[in-house]
């Protein structure tokens, strides 16, 4: 996953991180990479402005910790790592 360059057009980098985060958080949602019942959710923080990702009980709706979008990328880029060492 590529980072958003700094001095860029915001617009553009905010969009790219949008992009990349949604496409993270439905790739680690899959059961054999959480705990059962458990499942990541985006949303904006308080301000409206930062991207969160949320770790929720399903059941409850309770949400367990709070993801910075550059912890969920990392844990995204630890991933293709990994698989990239499989083939």
């Amino acid at each position: 996953m590529n980072a958003p360059v700094a001095g860029g057009d915001p617009t553009l980098e905010s969009f790219t991180l949008m992009r990349e985060l949604v496409a993270a958080v439905c790739a680690l949602n899959r059961p054999e990479l959480l705990d059962q019942g458990r499942e990541l959710k985006m949303r904006r923080n308080a301000r409206g402005r930062m991207p969160m990702v949320d770790l929720v009980d399903r059941e409850s709706g309770e949400i367990l910790d709070e993801l910075p979008p550059e912890e969920v990328l990392r844990m995204m880029a630890e991933l293709e790592k990994e698989r990239e060492g499989e083939r």
